[in-house]
């Protein structure tokens, strides 16, 4: 039994031996960047690391650039697509220009966001003049429209 045993040890150590390693290069943070933070170009050097490491990581900078922080990334480590987030375009409790467009008429307001968005997302409004609270859609130039 023990030669049985030996013989097996002998032949995994062997073929485990001749496996090389995959390497894959991925974008790794020079410094620690902490949540909140939005990721620059400076803050990152591509690093090399085994691919099981690789799952779920950002593949290139340009996937994690403008990013912002959501969990702390830790220096010489990959960056996590589960880590970071497009940065919000509206922050809560700033002052929005809120617009109504409708063919042939256009009604705009300021308003107070009642909470943080990003492009493309839901947000609720307090209307300053009037107190209404209203419900629109952030576009790009951080404008929020409602009724559509």
């Amino acid at each position: 039994m023990r030669v049985l045993t030996w013989f097996l040890f002998a032949c995994g150590t062997l073929a485990s031996a001749t496996v090389a390693a995959e390497e894959v290069t991925l974008p790794s943070p020079v410094a620690t960047i902490y949540p909140g933070e939005i990721v620059r170009e400076n803050m990152l050097y591509d690093a090399l690391f085994d691919v099981r490491e690789s799952h779920n990581a950002a593949r290139t900078r340009g996937d994690v650039i403008g990013r912002v922080a959501k969990r702390t990334l830790f220096a010489g480590r990959p960056v996590g697509l589960l880590s970071i987030d497009e940065p919000q375009t509206i922050a809560n409790g700033s002052l929005v220009q809120v617009v109504y467009e409708q063919p042939g008429i256009s009604i705009s307001a300021s308003g107070l966001a009642l909470q943080s968005a990003r492009t493309g997302d839901a947000i609720r409004v307090r209307n300053v003049e009037t107190g209404l609270v209203v419900s629109g859609v952030v576009s790009a130039a951080g404008i929020v429209m409602v009724g559509r």
